[in-house]
């Protein structure tokens, strides 16, 4: 017979043994390893090249109406000042409120990064300079460890989530708004200091508060600039909580019930790829940096288009048709060719990007608002695009375009990897003009110049207040 004070002590010393660590906490174990010295020169300078461009990207969408509103709203909840800037204005507001109207500046024009949760410097980069006001001094060597972080664990996400094209077009999540807000949680938490539990509970409250739809698609509003800011806006309000002892669900990714994984990409998660082995090539590297100022299934179509209507002489009154044959995800997402009223209604709109192009030769700021948006030109090309949808096309594809014009001539076109993507990047020096042309939109040229030198030397200042202190009128 089994002695049972001995069964009991066994069974007593199992059920009290500690569990194995979640995925949370595993992935809060990296958030807290990486270190700048053992990242190459190259993932070092793309992070800056990233940060410039954000930037450049923001200050651009101050003046839109998305970030006005933003900017009113925030006025009225927080009439006192607070400690954090909104960049390109005289006005202050506390660090998850400044977080939340820069993060909606910083997509509002469709110029910033892609390539991680869709646009990741929207998310990230707010954050940091929120906090590097907020929590004083944040030095650049620790914003760009906190910043890669962010990149990093939004890559992750989005592949154990299964890709961008299961959770955004399966789905319908806009993953902007749902993997942001982990990845502004984790940037926050790397800034803060904070340790693995810490991070762990950051995680855990950012993933039991996010969202973001695609309803902006078919009926308008500004809530895809929004979700940017609300993640980031989310992610620091997670971090200062978790900081002062609020926790969050450890088991956030895997839990069964109310888990990320089964709530929001239940037919697709893939939970292994969320814990990289060590060695791999930074997820930072996957982030591009846009010329055209729309979605970036647009891209390919553009770059093939304009590089036509350079080498052909195209004209408008050339043109008798153009085709574009893509996957129907990407038709879903930018075939629209009706009631193209608003500049968001443009950017996601394939049509209206190669009738604006074939007549302007640009698809960059101002071919996205008016007169642009009534221009007869850009109506009646618009309206000889025809969207096709292969589903044998392979998965995630670039299109295949065909141009007829009126003489009985056939241009084809096909680019594998548009430029600004990872695989065909901008030089440095389009990426310094592209900052410049954006940044003197507010500020002066030797305020523009200052500020690309301060963030090309980020990783050697004490205290990145000296950036935050060039972004206020």
């Amino acid at each position: 017979m089994k002695d049972i004070h001995t069964f009991r002590s066994h069974e007593f010393q199992s059920n009290t043994m500690d569990p194995p660590e979640s995925l949370s906490q595993r992935l809060a174990k990296y958030c807290l390893d990486l270190s700048l010295g053992n990242l190459s020169n190259q993932v070092v300078t793309h992070a800056k090249h990233l940060l410039l461009d954000l930037v450049g990207a923001a200050l651009a969408g101050v003046d839109t109406p998305e970030a006005r509103a933003a900017c009113r709203a925030i006025k009225a909840m927080e009439p006192g000042d607070g400690v954090c800037t909104i960049w390109g204005t005289s006005q202050y507001a506390s660090p998850a409120s400044a977080a939340l109207v820069n993060g909606v500046a910083a997509h509002a024009r469709e110029l910033d990064d892609f390539g991680g949760v869709d646009h990741s410097g929207a998310v990230v980069i707010p954050v940091l300079l929120a906090v590097a006001e907020a929590r004083q001094p944040l030095s650049g060597k620790r914003f760009l460890e906190a910043m890669i972080v962010g990149y990093e664990v939004e890559r992750r996400i989005l592949d154990a989530a299964g890709g961008y094209r299961a959770h955004n077009h399966v789905d319908g999540w806009h993953s902007t708004g749902t993997w942001g807000s982990f990845t502004a949680a984790a940037a926050c938490a790397r800034a803060l200091g904070l340790n693995q539990r810490q991070t762990a509970w950051t995680l855990g409250l950012a993933g039991s508060f996010t969202g973001g739809t695609w309803a902006f698609a078919e009926s308008g509003g500004m809530s895809k600039r929004y979700h940017a800011g609300r993640a980031a806006e989310t992610g620091v309000i997670c971090a200062f909580l978790a900081r002062s002892g609020f926790s969050g669900p450890t088991r956030i990714f895997e839990a069964q019930w109310g888990g990320f994984f089964e709530t929001y990409c239940r037919a697709s998660h893939c939970p292994d790829s969320l814990l990289r082995h060590s060695g791999e090539e930074p997820a930072i590297l996957q982030s591009g940096i846009k010329p055209y100022a729309a979605c970036r299934d647009i891209h390919s179509t553009l770059h093939v288009v304009l590089e036509a209507k350079q080498n052909y002489g195209l004209v408008p009154e050339d043109i008798v048709k153009v085709t574009v044959r893509c996957i129907p995800e990407m038709k879903q997402m930018v075939g629209k060719t009706t009631f193209l009223k608003t500049r968001l209604e443009a950017q996601l709109s394939l049509p209206y990007s190669v009738g604006v192009a074939l007549v302007a030769g640009r698809a960059f700021l101002s071919e996205y608002e008016k007169p642009f948006l009534l221009n007869p030109q850009v109506r009646r090309l618009v309206e000889r695009v025809e969207v096709i949808a292969d589903p044998e096309l392979p998965f995630d594809s670039e299109p295949y375009i065909t141009i007829v014009t009126t003489d009985g001539g056939v241009v084809k076109g096909h680019v594998d990897h548009a430029i600004g993507a990872p695989q065909n990047p901008l030089t440095s020096h389009s990426i310094m003009k592209k900052f410049e042309a954006l940044a003197s939109r507010i500020f002066p040229m030797r305020r523009v110049q200052t500020l690309k030198e301060k963030i090309l030397l980020s990783e050697t200042l004490a205290d990145m207040r000296a950036v935050t202190e060039l972004l206020r009128i």
